[in-house]
């Protein structure tokens, strides 16, 4: 006991020496980054000297490109490098969450602005020119304690100040659930895309808005679409450009969870020609609603999405469902769609196997149906009587290890993904049938 005691009186005798701020007993403080080097060390090294008379806790944002308490970036394109530092004041009633806008002058940093946070953490932070005037903007998601889904977006702009030096400037703020940055609207300058869902009501709306930085530097709405409301949270936004009489038109993809286990899409392009935001669906989250694990791909490899939507699986729909570990996974078809402006020829049928994470090409409409046998842990493709609805033979099977087999026989190896190695048998009702080989190899695909 007194060993122990005596390693605890040299720890905090050690942290007292630092210099640094730090509540020894703050949990958020035992896992702040160590002392850095080079320039972000003497960054660290300026700011705890600054800082002295107050007790703080450096945060760093969860998410995002920048995780890291510091970040150091030429923002107005002098090519010396700004630093922003997150971190909290435990000394403060509130203990809210702050950005050090920092610069150095001669050799010597100082804080030049320290912006209070509107939330109690940072999520993530982003560096872009919406203006194109070679200065780039600053936004920063602050958490909410009450909301594990919903931010809030501040931007900043940094400009001189009195004195001659660098200071932020707010331009707004904004709630929302997802955001990213793209030209959406063809005029050559990224704008800030939010998905917002307001559940302030007792139905909830949900809507998709449009930011751009104006002359007078004022961030400022151009465009919003209400979506589904049955939006719980927003899974990924993608892009794609298409030609709409021969004009570029930007697609937004917005996958978005109806809860943990089903997925649909949103797709909104921009009209130029009436200067608005328009859905390419009414009711996503009945006409596409699938398995959370089918987010739109490009399924075609023709360089735009496809957005799935359910068909019939042929077959005795209990041995779709596989219960594994608590967990209910179900197979499912699913057609690969085609949305405005895509002018693709091909449709293409995938099964989904949510137990093994994959997709395969399914040609065979009717004729061919599914079962997963348990014991070999492996899906077995069947043929499929529709006359008499019953299952018929087995023609090949897929399975999955979370690694490499070793003495263990499974067939011919098909793929290795992070979410484990394929390995595949066809038997010879399969060959009889047409499958061959390459049928599988080529029908295989696989699930980010």
């Amino acid at each position: 006991m007194k060993k122990l005691i005596a390693i605890l009186l040299a720890l905090m005798l050690v942290l007292s020496c630092t210099g640094c701020s730090l509540d020894f007993f703050s949990v958020e403080s035992l896992i702040t980054p160590p002392a850095q080097s080079g320039r972000n060390g003497q960054v660290q090294k300026a700011f705890n000297s600054l800082m002295k008379d107050t007790k703080f806790q450096l945060k760093a944002p969860v998410s995002g490109e920048y995780q890291t308490s510091f970040v150091l970036l030429d923002v107005n394109g002098d090519e010396t490098e700004e630093a922003f530092v997150f971190y909290s004041d435990s000394s403060s009633a509130e203990g809210a969450v702050r950005m050090a806008f920092m610069e150095c002058l001669y050799d010597e940093w100082s804080i030049s602005s320290d912006i209070k946070g509107a939330g109690n953490g940072v999520y993530d932070v982003n560096f872009v020119d919406l203006n194109k005037d070679g200065f780039l903007e600053v936004f920063v998601s602050w958490s909410l304690l009450d909301s594990k889904t919903t931010s809030i977006v501040s931007a900043f702009e940094v400009v001189l100040g009195k004195n001659g030096d660098l200071i932020l400037n707010s331009l707004g703020n904004e709630y929302c659930n997802a955001k990213t940055f793209i030209d959406f609207n063809n005029d050559s300058k990224e704008e800030l895309i939010l998905v917002y869902l307001d559940d302030t009501a007792a139905i909830q709306k949900s809507y998709l808005r449009m930011f751009s930085l104006s002359e007078n530097h004022q961030l400022i709405k151009f465009g919003e679409t209400l979506l589904d409301g049955s939006v719980a949270s927003v899974h990924s936004i993608k892009k794609d450009i298409v030609a709409i009489n021969n004009e570029p038109v930007v697609r937004l993809f917005v996958d978005c969870l109806k809860n943990d286990r089903t997925i649909f899409t949103e797709m909104i392009w921009w009209d130029s020609h009436l200067s608005v935001p328009t859905r390419a669906f009414t009711q996503p989250s009945s006409t596409n609603l699938r398995n959370s694990l089918a987010q739109c791909v490009d399924i075609d490899n023709d360089g735009l999405f496809e957005v799935a939507s359910l068909i019939t699986l042929h077959g005795d729909e209990s041995t779709f469902n596989v219960k594994k570990e608590a967990e209910i996974y179900t197979f499912t078809l699913l057609r690969w769609n085609n949305v405005k402006g895509d002018k693709s020829s091909e449709v293409i049928t995938t099964l989904l196997n949510p137990l093994d994470s994959y997709l395969f090409r399914f040609g065979w409409g009717d004729r061919v149906t599914v079962k997963y046998d348990s014991l070999r842990e492996a899906l077995i493709f069947c043929r499929w009587d529709k006359n008499t609805s019953q299952i018929g033979a087995e023609l090949f099977s897929v399975s999955r290890r979370d690694k490499l087999a070793e003495n263990e026989i499974l067939g011919e190896f098909l793929a290795e993904t992070e979410n484990g190695v394929y390995y595949y048998q066809i038997t010879e009702e399969g060959y009889s049938f047409g499958i061959t080989d390459e049928t599988v190899t080529t029908s295989f695909i696989k699930i980010d």
